[in-house]
Order: C-alpha cells, then sequence, then structure tokens
C-alpha cells in the first residue's frame, strides 16, 4: 500500500469514529430523562396521606457530628414505607482512606435507612432531633420521592464531597430547590466568613478547632452567601422555615422530636491559648531564673516542629483538590524553612553568617506577624500568637549567641 493509500484510510478511519461520537452524543443526552421515566412507572405512587420532610440532627460527641446533620424523610403509613435519606454516607474500608480524604477524592453517598429506627438511634446517642414537615403538593412530594431514588441508583448515588460547598446539608438544599423551583437561603446569613460560622461548634472541643484552623486557608474567610449559609445543619433547617412554596410557607410544621443532650466541654484553661500562653510564661521565667543562658536543642525542637508543620501545610495546599486548605495563610508563621533551621541548630554549634541571617529573618517575620497580620485576607487562631512569641523569642537568643557559646 502506498504512502497515500494509508494516509487516506487512517483519515477514514478518524472521521468514521468522530461520525459514532456525535451520533452517540444525543443518545447519550437521552440516557438521563429515559432512565428518570422508567423509574417513575416503576415506583410506587405516595397516598395523599404521605409526609416529606427535613430533619436535622444537632452536635453530637463524636467529631463526624461535630456539625450536626441533615437528611430528607419520606413517609406514608398507607404503603408501609418511611425512608431516611441521608447523603452524608461514606465507606471507611476505602482503599487509602486517608489520601483521598485529604486529596478530596474521597466518595461520599446517598444512602437510605428505616426512618423511625435511625431517629431512635440518634436520639439515643443524645443528639437532639427535629423535623420539618415540609408544605408540599402532592405532585411535589411524588417528584421529590423519585429525585431522590434516582440519586439512589448505584450510578448516581456518589459525589466528591466538599466541606463547605457539598456535603451533606447542601446536596438535601439542592434537591428541594429543584422541587419548589425556589432558592433556599439563610435570609439572616450574609454577614459571617464561613471560619466565623464555624467558630461555635468549636467551642468544646478547642483542640480540634486549634488544628483545624491551620487547615483551613483563606477561602473559609470570605463571607457566606445567605444561600452558602446552608452548609450547616441549623442554617439550612432555618432557611428552609423562611422559605416559601409559592405563596404559602414551605414549613407546615415543626416538631422536636428529640431535645439536645447536654454535650460535655473541655476546661477553659485547657484551651491551647491557656496552655501556650503558660507554657510560653513559665519558660521565659525560667529563662530568667537560669540568669539568661539557653538550651539550644529546646530551640532546634521548636524550629523544626515549626518548619515541619508548614512544610505539611504546604504540601497539603498544593497537593489536595479542596479549595478549603487552599491558600493558607498560616504558612506565614508556619515557616517551612524552619525545619532545616531546627536541624541545623540539632546537628551543628555553629553560626555562620547564613544561619545567623536566617535567625534575623525568622525574628523579623515573627514581629511582622504579631504586628500586622489583621492586614491579611485570613483570620488566625488566638492561639498561634503566644507560639509565635516564643519561636522569636528563641530566635533573638540564637542571635546572642557567640560561636559555640550556647549552654545545654
Amino acid at each position: 500500500m502506498s504512502a497515500l493509500a494509508r494516509e487516506i484510510s487512517r483519515l477514514r478511519a478518524v472521521c468514521g469514529s468522530i461520525c459514532l461520537l456525535v451520533l452517540a452524543l444525543p443518545a447519550a443526552a437521552q440516557d438521563a430523562p429515559g432512565q428518570k421515566a422508567e423509574l417513575s412507572a416503576e415506583l410506587p405512587r405516595l397516598s395523599a396521606s404521605a409526609t416529606a420532610s427535613l430533619v436535622t440532627y444537632t452536635p453530637g460527641e463524636e467529631l463526624y457530628q461535630a456539625f450536626g446533620h441533615s437528611a430528607i424523610r419520606i413517609k406514608d403509613d398507607l404503603l408501609d414505607m418511611d425512608r431516611l435519606y441521608n447523603y452524608g454516607t461514606f465507606d471507611f474500608e476505602t482503599s487509602d482512606f486517608y489520601l483521598k480524604f485529604a486529596h478530596g477524592d474521597l466518595l461520599y453517598q446517598l444512602a437510605v435507612t428505616l426512618g423511625h429506627e435511625e431517629i431512635q438511634v440518634v436520639g439515643a446517642y443524645g443528639q437532639g432531633v427535629s423535623e420539618l414537615l415540609l408544605n408540599l403538593s402532592q405532585d411535589q412530594k411524588q417528584r421529590l420521592f423519585e429525585a431522590l431514588e434516582f440519586n439512589l441508583l448505584p450510578e448516581n448515588r456518589f459525589y466528591h464531597y466538599d466541606f463547605i460547598l457539598d456535603n451533606c446539608s447542601t446536596r438535601p438544599r439542592d434537591v428541594l430547590e429543584r422541587i419548589v423551583g425556589t432558592k433556599i437561603t439563610e435570609k439572616n446569613a450574609g454577614n459571617q466568613t464561613f471560619r466565623q460560622m464555624l467558630d461555635p461548634y468549636f467551642a468544646r472541643i478547642p483542640w480540634i478547632g486549634f488544628g483545624l484552623s491551620l487547615l483551613l486557608g483563606a477561602n473559609t474567610d470570605r463571607l457566606a452567601s445567605p444561600r452558602e449559609a446552608c452548609f450547616l445543619p441549623a442554617d439550612l433547617e432555618q432557611a428552609v422555615e423562611n422559605t416559601e412554596n409559592g405563596k404559602e410557607e414551605l414549613t407546615k410544621e415543626k416538631r422536636e422530636i428529640f431535645p439536645p443532650g447536654t454535650l460535655p466541654h473541655a476546661p477553659a484553661l485547657l484551651s491551647p491559648i491557656f496552655i501556650f500562653w503558660g507554657a510560653g510564661l513559665v519558660w521565659f521565667f525560667c529563662w530568667l531564673l537560669r540568669k539568661r543562658g539557653h538550651a539550644n536543642w529546646l530551640t532546634a525542637i521548636m524550629f523544626t516542629l515549626f518548619g515541619a508543620t508548614g512544610v505539611f501545610l504546604l504540601g497539603l495546599s498544593v497537593w489536595s483538590r479542596l479549595t478549603v486548605v487552599q491558600q493558607n495563610y498560616n504558612l506565614v508563621w508556619l515557616i517551612p524553612l524552619h525545619f532545616f533551621a531546627g536541624i541545623w541548630l540539632f546537628v551543628s554549634k555553629r553560626r555562620c553568617l547564613l544561619v545567623r541571617w536566617y535567625f534575623w529573618f525568622a525574628a523579623t517575620a515573627g514581629f511582622a506577624f504579631i504586628g500586622f497580620s489583621f492586614l491579611l485576607p485570613q483570620r488566625f487562631h488566638p492561639a498561634a500568637y503566644p507560639l509565635v512569641a516564643i519561636l522569636t523569642w528563641r530566635a533573638v537568643l540564637e542571635l546572642a549567641v557567640k560561636g559555640s557559646s550556647a549552654r545545654e
């Protein structure tokens, strides 16, 4: 076969493939509506006495319960049906679970349980459970039921979780909006950032709050719109209560099935800010009592820990697809290069010019952060400031060391 013939043959193959793709696109576009129609024909018709409701759990003791939960309930006694649709399910047995979670690849899914049984279990754990009976027409209730069942199909049930933009609270909001044709918004919101909305939930778990504050970047410090505020279950519940369905209220009735229990709170004196300020002051007074001598291995530990944390945060913010961990200005004080300065202090007593210049930089950066961090587009946890003060003090001490005169 000549070269020209081979080129013509290849051109025909490419054109044929393109034609097949073009012909397949309309069929693929029609697949979802056809699948919905087929599913609708198979599902039972809800009776006139059927109810649709938004179920909200208050926060619980476990970390995964810290912000509460939202679910949609379809109940029809005539059909012996009580289905609770939950968008917050994931599989702990997933391979590389923590890596996928950190990268934003962990798939959450819609699951369904027997409503009455799950609500009893949640109430027994001490979480409050409330239910908003939705004021929907018969057609809207049927369409909501069918939409949830369509989402429940194996090919539709999975989604990529996002901490604030796509979670177990925003998904029920989205499906309800499609049914009632109205945006669901928290009308009292719009003047708080995502971080400020999260802060009250960390009051009883301050160390978890401190850890998450290190992970969350500047994207959580923008104002949450009234619609975005529904990312928290309690705010979604309030938004649904204030939403209209046509000319009527979307909520028919609110029922408190279980009152919220009392959750344990960590003592204020054991919170990060008290611990760090207390430890820093004790350390400083011990330094004064030792006639201002210092052990540079303690400085080495501080710089190594700060730097290692910075290396982790930098890697996470660059590697992860989760927007909440990107643009993390905690790297202004958790400087990754501190790690190498700390290692140098461990292995050498020499203070070469480069090392001394670095400690000048570290001290200057520390003073600048304490004085001007309010100008940055991210709010920092109050417990960060005593840590920065301690590290800055240790950097200044290292500048005072002559050669190998540090006292061990």
